[in-house]
């Protein structure tokens, strides 16, 4: 797929954050987050594949993660620091990861969003080295 983020044929953009401030019921609550997160991969225009979560203890944090065909999904809470961490990768020129992050943020209420992105695009003058070039 031409046209990345990067100028190449491999489009890959990585939306990341933390959020401080969330609510803790919905910090604690499986059903409420794996369902945001499915939600979120429709608001990205992408493929679900798998839902996966892991509860860590009574009333204590989650972990969620989508496998989708361009990517992943995540979302890991901390209720006791009223604290979230949102990472949303995608491949591909037609999917939106800012919009589900958004959408995810958006269901944990937070306070304070700190949001990060990295291109993580392949670019085309690295493919026209590639024989020159070293992988280290």
């Amino acid at each position: 797929m031409a046209g990345g983020v990067g100028g190449g044929p491999v489009v890959g953009r990585h939306i990341y954050g933390n959020l401080y401030g969330c609510d803790p019921q919905i910090l604690r609550d499986e059903i409420a987050l794996i369902s945001t997160v499915i939600e979120a991969v429709r608001v990205a225009n992408a493929t679900l594949l798998s839902v996966s979560y892991y509860k860590f203890g009574n009333g204590g944090g989650l972990s969620v993660f989508a496998l989708i065909a361009e990517s992943h999904i995540s979302v890991h809470t901390w209720p006791e620091y009223y604290f979230a961490t949102v990472d949303v990768y995608t491949c591909g020129a037609s999917t939106d990861p800012r919009a589900a992050f958004d959408y995810i943020a958006s269901r944990l209420k937070p306070r304070r969003v700190e949001v990060f992105f990295s291109d993580r695009s392949l670019r085309y003058e690295w493919l026209k080295n590639e024989t020159t070039q070293t992988v280290t």
